[in-house]
């Protein structure tokens, strides 16, 4: 068997332990399915991150300490 070969089994076996891994995940961990509505609050959230409508840590700490 050419290292070749023994390279192309290898890899094969790591894309079965791969998938193996993923099912496993799903199963131990599934995927949430979010509502349309949770997105959009997710997104909204993120906006508002993003163009600064956002308290910094550091000043409420101060504030609030």
């Amino acid at each position: 068997m050419t290292s070749e070969a023994v390279m192309e089994d290898i890899h094969k076996e790591l894309l079965f332990i791969r998938k193996k891994l993923e099912e496993l995940e799903e199963i131990i961990l599934p995927t949430e399915k979010l509502e349309e509505e949770e997105l959009e609050e997710i997104r909204n959230l993120r906006e508002e991150s993003i163009s600064g409508e956002h308290i910094k840590w550091d000043e409420l700490k101060k504030k609030i300490l």
